[in-house]
This record gives C-alpha cells, sequence and structure tokens, in this order.
C-alpha cells in the first residue's frame, strides 16, 4: 500500500461564482431533446415540449420555498463571456419562466398547456423571482461531465432529479461523437425535424420515443423497413430517399400504432413485430401508405421472372418471359425518346384517408382551470378508436366541469342536471340560442347544441361512465364532441371572474 506522503491530494471542486442569469444560456444538445436545439428560443421550446410538466412541478417547488437545492448547483462551462448550462436546464427554465411568463405566449401550445398554471404560481409565491444563481463553474465540458452522467438516478415526479430514459442516455452517447448515433436516435431526429409542425404525429413520437425507444431501435434496425421507407443511414444521421412528404403517411400509421400500448391482437408491439416476416406482413398491411418510388421500384422486382433454377430472366434470359421484358424496355425506351421532359402517369388509386381519432386537438380553454386545461390536453392525446371508452367518459368530465366553472364564475346556479345546466350556459351566452331553428346556414352551432342538449343525449356519454353493459362508438364520441366543442369555447370566452366555491 502507497506511503500516505506520496499519494496526490484531492482535486479542488469547480470554483463557486453567482452569475446574472441574463448570461445564463440552455444547452443546445440537452440529452432531454429529441435534436439538437437551433437557438436559445428553440431549446426552451423543446424543454417545455419533452418536460413541460415536471418544469412546472418544479417551478412550484422553487416558488414556494424561495430556493433551489443548496447541495446540488447547477454546472455551467464559459464561453465567450456567457455561461452554457450543462447541469440544472430544467431549474433555468423555471427562472426564466419565474422573471418572464410571457415567454410561454410565444408558442401557441405552450400558451395553451402552461401559461395559466405558471402565472398562478408566480402570483402565489411571496418570493420575488431572482436576478442571479449560485453556479459551479467548470474548468470545460468534459470535467463536468463525470458528475453529470453520475447523478441522474430518480426523479419524484419532477421535483428531484429527473432520470434519463433510454433516448436521452442514447443521445448522451453521441453527444461528442454523431457519428456514433444510433439509427433510433437519427431516426428520432429526422422525424422531429422534418415534421416539427405536425403536433399530432410529434405527439405520438415523443410516446413512443418515452415509453417504447428500445422498439423505434428493434423497427429502423429490420433492413427491410428501412428499404420499404426509404429509410438511409450513415454516419450517424438519417435521411429519407423518398423525401418527408411522400414517406410522412406510413411514418404517421407508425406512430400513431406504437404509441398504443397494445397491438389490436391485445399483445405488446415488442411480441407483435418479432420477426422480419411480422415487420413485412405489418407493412403490407399498409402498402398503400409506403413512398411511392419505393412501391414503383417494388413493383418493377415483382415483374422479373425466374427460370427454374432460380436466376431471374434478363438480357440472357429465354422464353416468352425475357421477350416481353425486352419489348416492355424497347416500348419504354421509345416513350421516353418521343418525350423526354413528361411524367409518368400515376395510375394507383389515391391514398387513403385515415380515419378521425382524436377529439379537442385545437381546444383551447385558457379561462379554465388548470385541472380542465390538463385534462382537455391528456383527452386530446388518446385514440378515439382505441381507447372509446375513457374518452367518452373523460367527454363528459369536460363538459360538467366547464359548464360549473362557467355559471359560478359568473354568479349563476348550477342545475343538478347537466343538460338542463349546459341549455342555461347557452343561453346565458347567446338568449336567442332558445329559439327554433332556421336555415342551416343562418343558424348559430351554439343555437344548434340547445336543441339537440336533451336528457337522454347527455345520459347516453353517462353510460359510458357507470353502464358496463353500455359501450360508447367512436363515431358517437365524435359527434358529441364537435357538438360542444363551439359551447366550450363559447364559456371559455366569457368566463366570470367570481371565485369558485
Amino acid at each position: 500500500m502507497p506511503d500516505s506522503s506520496d499519494k496526490q491530494p484531492m482535486q479542488p471542486p469547480f470554483d463557486v461564482q453567482t452569475v446574472s442569469i441574463d448570461k445564463l444560456d440552455l444547452d443546445l444538445k440537452n440529452s432531454r431533446f429529441p435534436r439538437d436545439a437551433q437557438s436559445q428560443t428553440d431549446a426552451f421550446q423543446l424543454m417545455m415540449a419533452t418536460a413541460g410538466d415536471q418544469c412546472m412541478e418544479l417551478l412550484r417547488d422553487i416558488t414556494q420555498s424561495g430556493q433551489m437545492n443548496s447541495s446540488d448547483l447547477p454546472i455551467v462551462v464559459e464561453q465567450n463571456g456567457r455561461f452554457v448550462v450543462m447541469e440544472g436546464n430544467r431549474r433555468l427554465t423555471c427562472l426564466l419562466i419565474w422573471r418572464d411568463v410571457e415567454r410561454l405566449s410565444k408558442s401557441p401550445d405552450l400558451k395553451r398547456s402552461f401559461h395559466a398554471k405558471a402565472q398562478r404560481l408566480i402570483d402565489a409565491s411571496v418570493y420575488a423571482a431572482p436576478s442571479e444563481v449560485l453556479t459551479s463553474v467548470a474548468p470545460n465540458e468534459g470535467a463536468a461531465d463525470r458528475w453529470i452522467e453520475g447523478k441522474h438516478t430518480g426523479e419524484e415526479r419532477g421535483a428531484g432529479v429527473v432520470a434519463w430514459g433510454a433516448a436521452m442516455k442514447d443521445r448522451r452517447k453521441a453527444r461528442h461523437d454523431p457519428t456514433k448515433a444510433s439509427r433510433a436516435m437519427a431516426f428520432v431526429d429526422l422525424v422531429s425535424t422534418e415534421y416539427e409542425d405536425d403536433p399530432a404525429l410529434l405527439a405520438d413520437l415523443e410516446t413512443v420515443r418515452t415509453a417504447r425507444y428500445s422498439f423505434i431501435q428493434r423497427f429502423v434496425d429490420r433492413g427491410v423497413v428501412r428499404e420499404k421507407l426509404g429509410l438511409e443511414f450513415a454516419a450517424g444521421k438519417m435521411s429519407f430517399k423518398h423525401g418527408s412528404a411522400d414517406t410522412k403517411s406510413i411514418i404517421a400509421q407508425a406512430l400513431s400504432d406504437f404509441a398504443q400500448p397494445k397491438a389490436e391482437s391485445g399483445k405488446t408491439w415488442a411480441r407483435e413485430l418479432d420477426t422480419v416476416d411480422d415487420f413485412t406482413n405489418y407493412l403490407e398491411r399498409h402498402s398503400a401508405l409506403l413512398p411511392s418510388s419505393a412501391t414503383t421500384a417494388q413493383n418493377t422486382v415483382g415483374s422479373k421472372s425466374e427460370d427454374p433454377n432460380g436466376a431471374a430472366s434478363g438480357s440472357g434470359g429465354s422464353g416468352a418471359t425475357a421477350t416481353a421484358s425486352n419489348q416492355a424496355g424497347s416500348s419504354q425506351g421509345a416513350s421516353s425518346s418521343a418525350e423526354p421532359n413528361s411524367t409518368p402517369q400515376d395510375t394507383r388509386p389515391p391514398r387513403p384517408t385515415p380515419p378521425r381519432d382524436y377529439i379537442f386537438r385545437s381546444l383551447v380553454l385558457d379561462k379554465c382551470t388548470n385541472r380542465i386545461q390538463e385534462i382537455v390536453r391528456q383527452t386530446s392525446m388518446l385514440s378515439v378508436h382505441q381507447n372509446g371508452e375513457i374518452v367518452a367518459a373523460l367527454l363528459r368530465v369536460i363538459l360538467e366541469l366547464t359548464t360549473y366553472q362557467y355559471l359560478k364564475s359568473n354568479g349563476h346556479t348550477v342545475e343538478r342536471s347537466l343538460d338542463r345546466s349546459i341549455k342555461s350556459a347557452i343561453l346565458k351566452i347567446e338568449p336567442t340560442a332558445s329559439n327554433d331553428l332556421g336555415q342551416a346556414e343562418d343558424t348559430s352551432e351554439l343555437n344548434k347544441a340547445f336543441h339537440r342538449t336533451t336528457a337522454n343525449d347527455i345520459r347516453l356519454v353517462q353510460y359510458a361512465v357507470h353502464d358496463v353493459r353500455s359501450a360508447s362508438t367512436p363515431s358517437e364520441t365524435l359527434i358529441l364532441a364537435d357538438r360542444y366543442e363551439p359551447v366550450l369555447v363559447a364559456m371559455n370566452a366569457n368566463m366570470g371572474s367570481q371565485p369558485l366555491t
């Protein structure tokens, strides 16, 4: 055992400095993100999109206690006079919101989901938002890495340290060498970048990335999947061979399916899609959604005949099939020569329009309580066809809670039955709604909803909650949601200021 006098002293801790929050930057390569952020605004929105609920829980904790964890200082690295937060990005996000809650208003989705709740937390706090924060300044990113990687083990719903999932660990491994990114990570990065304007698709992607990341790896690791979808992977990057537009339909379908806990067979997706044949059959069931170029290529390959020994007939083949192929080739060549700029006609039938599967996707109830907003948000993420009973039950809950808040906040009496409460609320907003129905183009949505609101109609929704023998069909739920969405919007716009009791 070496003599203690020969041992080196422990390395000193990082310097502790008080840094102005205005000089702190979010890490653009944060391991929580599905892709690298392009700016500080993009990083803020990505953080809220991927960990918004956890940030709200942490904001609650910070604003109520008036302090952050003294045993866990944010780790920063100085770069060009500013400080990049390597560890503590959720904390910085919360402090940025506390100092300027209107940051959340720059994105309609973030405003709808978090602005009202954040404002209430800030208003309820007895503390002022800080202008500076104590940090641990690492000499470089490498020195900070070992401490960052060693601490992410537990979370406590977001108020504590949030552990990294498989996707976050994957991004961390590729942080310093992007060429080492896995196919799964490259796929997530590609999809989240190419379809960043499609919130429904991104919501499904986030569900799969968080809950079934290993299945994404299995999916894109299969050669048949990459071939049929036209996924090209090289040096840690993935791209769409046939373009993002042509590939979107099959990507959206697959993510929508995989976002569900189980396949229609009742099996988990890991059991449903196991062998190469399983993946092949799955894609063939959705062949109409595959990229057109891939379909054309498959048809070309399928048109080749084989001789008895298994060799494909080509220019060296014999028989009528080879002759027909050569004639077809000559014909195509002649046509091509005659019309060099012509575009081949696509004779395939149009792709089927996928059935509508969600309710309240664009519903904004920002004047309602945070509880109602959260229920609406979670309901909008559920497939009506695969979670019909749950969506029907939640639809009634949303109607009941929103109507109650509207009537109470305006000092009106809440009726004992929901149908009477809804009709009462409609009449408060539009007194002429009880008039006889006129021409379709001249009749308001509230007028229609008033006359369609009956005790039996509302009770049918209630059966979804209380009657085990009753099952609300997806079409019934969609019809009811469409009927009452304008009513919910009107109640939200006319919400009163009296406190709820």
